[in-house]
């Protein structure tokens, strides 16, 4: 496929729009209290596709959003040490008050940016400190779904505590917008 092809298919080239106001590094986003979350398991984490997916419009989505988009997925070490730069958010920033109050519950959560083409930040849960809660989101699983999770389904578990560790930071992420910020956060999240 030629690049005038692909920037066509991919980008609208062809479509009479100018995107180009729209790539402001989040100056827009911050101002309307715009955030975006992008969850998936292949965050800094190269496991199938959804990992190529999530790289390849990672610079996009920093230069509409800048610091208002934010990946979230779980602490693989390994993976960590070569594609993840640690660091923590700045202090009066929602993120880090969020991650704070996350942190106060007993979770370990590492921040940093990822190491692709446009250094989205991300938040990476690290699963092992939230173990000790399966039992009480498979139970809250149950009750709200009458879906069960089999006791030694590692990948099931892991997701399950995923996925609740997700929610409660969403969570406190928005009560940490709207004490910083005046108004509500309008916030999207995109799972994978």
């Amino acid at each position: 496929m030629s690049m005038s092809k692909s920037n066509r298919r991919f980008y609208r080239v062809d479509s009479g729009h100018d995107f180009s106001v729209f790539m402001d590094h989040g100056q827009r986003a911050a101002s309307q209290n715009r955030w975006t979350f992008e969850i998936a398991w292949e965050v800094a984490n190269k496991v199938g596709g959804i990992y190529t997916v999530i790289r390849s419009k990672a610079y996009v989505s920093t230069e509409e959003m800048g610091d208002q988009y934010c990946l979230l997925g779980p602490f693989k070490e390994q993976c960590a040490r070569t594609e993840v730069e640690e660091q923590e958010f700045q202090v009066g920033n929602p993120l880090h008050t969020a991650v704070c109050r996350m942190r106060e519950r007993g979770f370990q959560l590492h921040t940093g940016t990822w190491l692709v083409d446009g250094n989205p930040q991300l938040i990476l849960f690290d699963i092992g400190s939230a173990a000790w809660k399966l039992d009480e989101y498979k139970q809250d699983l149950w009750t709200s779904t009458n879906i069960g999770i089999p006791h030694l389904d590692i990948e099931a578990n892991d997701a399950v505590i995923l996925g609740y560790q997700v929610a409660e930071f969403i969570g406190e992420f928005k009560r940490a917008a709207e004490e910083l910020n005046a108004g509500p956060p309008r916030i999207v999240t995109h799972f994978h």
